[in-house]
């Protein structure tokens, strides 16, 4: 992933929220958009979600994208079928702000030639 100024940083960002809002016709925030890529990334599609299991879905996205970032690895799938990850020792003690901002670039890194429907 190139490097990109903090300027350039918001208004990639500030796309990827209005491309998600657009598509979706909500506000579209920073959990929404993991939310989605949680639901795509484990293919289960469109339905009610318990706050639970989007509060897992939150989670698989986010591992998903640092796995892509090669802070973390998956080493497989649990008995309920979500996967499993490992993080390395540099991510846990990673601050969560700067770990919000890693995400969010790979957020923009992975929706960037993505064409909505």
């Amino acid at each position: 992933m190139a490097e990109m100024t903090t300027e350039q940083f918001e208004q990639e960002w500030d796309k990827l929220i209005l491309k998600f809002s657009k598509h979706f016709k909500v506000s579209a925030e920073y959990e929404f958009i993991l939310f989605m890529l949680g639901i795509q990334e484990m293919g289960w599609g469109f339905r009610e979600y318990s706050k639970t299991e989007k509060m897992d879905l939150i989670n698989v996205a986010r591992c998903r994208i640092l796995v892509r970032q090669g802070y973390i690895k998956e080493t497989g799938i649990d008995g309920e079928g979500f996967p499993i990850f490992e993080a390395s020792p540099k991510v846990k003690s990673m601050m969560p702000s700067y770990q919000n901002q890693l995400i969010k670039k790979g957020l923009i890194e992975y929706f960037r030639d993505v064409e909505f429907a």
